[in-house]
């Protein structure tokens, strides 16, 4: 293989795991979130309703009370 060849592997190989290290830790973090804001919802006696976003990797939180 040449030297530009492998270079250039290389550098797709680290901005793969890049990306996917950045995907992962979003995941994460939203899943803390979501964690905390239920626990706080069930101690005010209400329910959670969350909605995953795929694409966005977001959501959308509410409270709903009895």
């Amino acid at each position: 293989m040449k030297l530009n060849t492998k270079l250039l592997l290389g550098v797709l190989s680290v901005l793969v795991v890049g990306i996917a290290l950045l995907i992962g830790t979003k995941s994460y973090f939203n899943n803390k979130e979501v964690n905390v804001a239920s626990d706080k919802c069930y101690a005010k006696g209400g329910t959670p309703k969350v909605e995953m976003t795929f694409l966005t990797l977001g959501y959308n939180f509410s409270c709903e009370n009895k």
